[in-house]
């Protein structure tokens, strides 16, 4: 008997469709993919196909119109990521959304389909290592290695400012090449190109957005767009933004528009969410949402 397809199950199928496909597709052809899995009883199927796209993290836009599964997207991308000063005293690096991303691309999807498992590292003129975790630090994402890392890191005798190159090899397997860039080579010309190119297209999704974005979103999307795929590898993603006066901080790790973005409120967040619930008791008043679902969350995972 065919499987029926829920409002639960359609997420599921466009995966597997896109996960077999191996190429990105247009919503006609995921439409055509699930219905070979099993039929599609809604009013709009084509509707009830991009809303599923729309729930999930591992799931982007390509530049032709077409959705892609982002291990596939990533492969081939090149991230650049500047060493920290005390990285290597804390043996943690601080990566940007971008990385987090590539190196653990369901990170920011629902627990479901989440993924923590380590990350595979062929470290250049070594064998191998690996990223063992990602997690949470106040100052942002933070990567864990084994010891082998940083015996190889270490024996390159890296200085500040150096950088880390990663290569993306498989990311459905979970698998990335690492080699150290010391900052004498940086080429800045082509760098600087690149990053103008990178921020020329985040200006471009951000005003589609007519808001502020959080960063690991606005990241996956230039993934999608192909942006990581070149020899020369930009600057980090929030690097480029805070450098560039067309963009703002908007706080809770998010971007806007600086002409568009109005600024922080003047009072602290507890006097405005006072102010909320004492609103809400006036009739007809209104009590307007505090926190952003992200894209590719459910409201049950806050």
């Amino acid at each position: 008997m065919a499987q029926r397809v829920t409002a639960r199950s359609t997420t599921d199928l466009v995966l597997r469709v896109l996960r077999e496909a191996r190429r990105p597709l247009t919503v006609e052809e995921i439409l055509a993919g699930v219905q070979e899995l099993a039929p599609v009883h809604s009013a709009n199927p084509k509707n009830t196909m991009r809303k599923a796209i729309s729930q999930m993290f591992l799931v982007q836009p390509t530049t032709d119109n077409r959705y892609g599964y982002l291990p596939y997207l990533l492969e081939g991308n090149r991230f650049r990521h500047p060493i920290e000063r005390g990285a290597l005293q804390r043996d943690l690096f601080l990566l940007g959304p971008e990385i987090v991303t590539a190196l653990w691309p369901a990170t920011f999807e629902i627990a479901k389909r989440r993924d923590d498992g380590p990350a595979f590292l062929r470290l250049h003129g070594r064998d191998g290592a690996r990223a063992i975790q990602v997690y949470r630090e106040v100052e942002g994402w933070g990567m864990r290695a084994d010891a082998e890392f940083w015996r190889w890191l270490e024996g390159l005798d890296p200085h500040t400012g150096d950088e880390l190159i990663f290569d993306i090899l498989d990311a459905e397997e979970r698998r990335y090449g690492v080699r150290l860039a010391p900052k004498s080579d940086r080429d800045e010309h082509a760098i600087a190109e690149r990053n103008l190119l990178l921020a020329d297209q985040a200006e471009v999704l951000l005003k589609a957005a007519h808001d502020a974005v959080i960063l690991s979103n606005l990241a996956v999307r230039l993934v999608g767009l192909g942006s990581y795929r070149h020899p020369v590898p930009p600057d980090p993603l929030a690097m480029i933004l805070a450098n560039d006066p067309r963009f703002a901080d908007a706080g809770l790790d998010m971007v806007a528009l600086a002409d568009r973005w109005p600024g922080y409120p003047t009072e602290t967040v507890d006097a405005r969410r006072l102010a909320t619930e004492v609103d809400s008791t006036v009739p007809g008043g209104v009590t307007p949402e505090l926190v952003e679902v992200p894209a590719g969350h459910d409201e049950e995972d806050f």
